[in-house]
């Protein structure tokens, strides 16, 4: 059963039946990998059994499970051991599917209360905030590794059990955007940047060495300057970043990745061999189509003559899109997930897809697969990121619709900078995808110095 006391046993039901809310659900009733029905046991289907209990359809695939065991269980050629254990582990897999999950107007309430965030924040922040819907173009996962149970953590609001997007992820992912712009800016406004970043985010001792996220992208002699205009070692940032709420109705689905050489990976094997028995890990995810509202402001401002709030509200609201739409939020990114297109698609999901896993209505596919990778990785800008198209581009068979991709994708300030040195172009030929990289720079007739 699930592990909890007696009392809230009789409130609840043995397998958490009257738990309305995903967050809690998830995690603070998880079912147990190691676990005993009479003899004690291991049951496999423990993650995978958590995760469909908040995802759309789980109720249904719960169910299709708890069929499968029982028929399983009076197979001919099953001995009464497996037969007997897979009669209880179809058991709990209906007991399992029983999850309530009905008050999708609990569900509305969380989304109103994101729109009117946005509202608010307008009305008692005037001239402080910065603030902006955006559309996931892509699945995301957030918290992946926070949960309970190894690897299929979410982000979940405690109240209304919806996913978030925490304000530490919000600030990390700006930070993180603001640091590659820095690195990357010519001399006289790389200062100007830097100077910027560090009024928004603060910082430490650390971060001006050449180790720490500012000495890194500007160098420790330009950090400890603008530190000493600031007249602080240490420096509370002026950027207030919140969570990012849901401003449509999303869905949450489950994922998985299936390692195919897990010997290989765990060091039992030198070689990686197509023998291997792969074992599949599930995770929830939040649904491509869900909107979420991002905001930021600017709580207080230090007196500094080469700085104004409107030159950093500025900076401050484009250094937060341009991250949720190139960088990406959460885990994977460089895969595909977490990316962003900026406003609300304005076709909501359906309230009862949170239920019963209705497809949320999305744009028709562009036609030709070249206008399908550009639609798909049109946002893909840095060395971190870039990666995940290659397989893609290297795979058009027309030298022209390489090119167009090419062109399209690539930014114009990095197809002027060829050389091998500079992190962008590494990523085109070190690494997983280097190989894919390489092709497309020779079929290109491109060669870096």
């Amino acid at each position: 059963m699930i592990p909890m006391s007696k009392d809230v046993e009789n409130l609840i039901g043995p397998w958490a039946e009257g738990v309305e809310n995903r967050g809690l659900l998830h995690e603070k009733f998880a079912l147990p990998k190691v676990w005993s029905f009479d003899e004690g046991g291991k049951l496999d289907e423990a993650a995978r059994w958590n995760v469909l209990r908040i995802v759309a359809r789980g109720k249904d695939i719960l169910s299709e499970d708890s069929k499968r065991l029982f028929r399983e269980s009076t197979g001919k050629n099953v001995s009464p051991e497996n037969a007997n254990r897979k009669e209880k582990e179809a058991s709990v897999a209906t007991s399992m599917a029983k999850i309530g999950l009905k008050d999708s107007e609990i569900s509305k309430t969380c989304v109103e209360k994101g729109r009117r965030l946005l509202k608010d924040l307008a009305e008692s922040f005037d001239g402080s905030v910065v603030a902006f819907e955006a559309t996931l173009g892509s699945r995301m996962m957030i918290n992946l590794a926070g949960g309970v149970v190894e690897n299929v953590g979410i982000a979940l609001d405690r109240c209304f059990g919806l996913p978030v997007i925490p304000g530490s992820a919000v600030k990390g992912i700006t930070r993180a955007q603001a640091l590659w712009e820095i690195k990357e800016a010519d001399e006289d406004e790389k200062i100007r940047l830097l100077r910027l970043a560090m009024i928004l985010f603060g910082f430490g001792k650390n971060d001006l060495k050449p180790n720490g996220g500012f000495g890194w992208a500007a160098g420790e002699n330009h950090s400890q300057n603008i530190a000493r205009e600031l007249k602080a070692e240490d420096f509370k940032g002026c950027a207030c970043f919140l969570p990012a709420y849901p401003t449509t109705l999303p869905k949450l689905v489950v994922d998985m990745v299936n390692p195919h050489y897990s010997k290989y990976y765990s060091g039992k094997s030198t070689k990686a061999e197509d023998n291997d028995n792969p074992k599949p890990n599930y995770f929830p995810a939040v649904e491509t189509g869900s909107s979420f509202a991002f905001a930021a402001l600017v709580n207080r401002m230090p007196e500094l003559p080469l700085a104004n709030k409107a030159e950093i509200l500025d900076q401050l609201k484009k250094w937060l899109e341009r991250a949720v739409t190139h960088k990406g939020v959460g885990a994977k990114t460089a895969a595909g997930y977490g990316w962003f297109e900026l406003g609300r698609r304005e076709k909501p999901i359906d309230p009862n897809s949170l239920e019963n896993g209705a497809n949320t209505e999305m744009p028709p596919a562009p036609a030709s697969p070249l206008d399908q990778l550009v639609s798909r990785f049109k946002n893909l800008n840095t060395k971190d990121n870039f990666p995940a198209a290659l397989p893609q581009m290297v795979a058009l068979v027309s030298e022209a619709d390489l090119r167009s991709a090419f062109d399209r994708l690539v930014p114009e300030s990095e197809r002027r900078k060829l050389r091998k040195n500079n992190p962008y172009w590494q990523s085109f030929t070190s690494g997983k995808a280097g190989p894919d990289g390489q092709k497309i720079l020779t079929r290109l007739g491109i060669k870096l110095i």
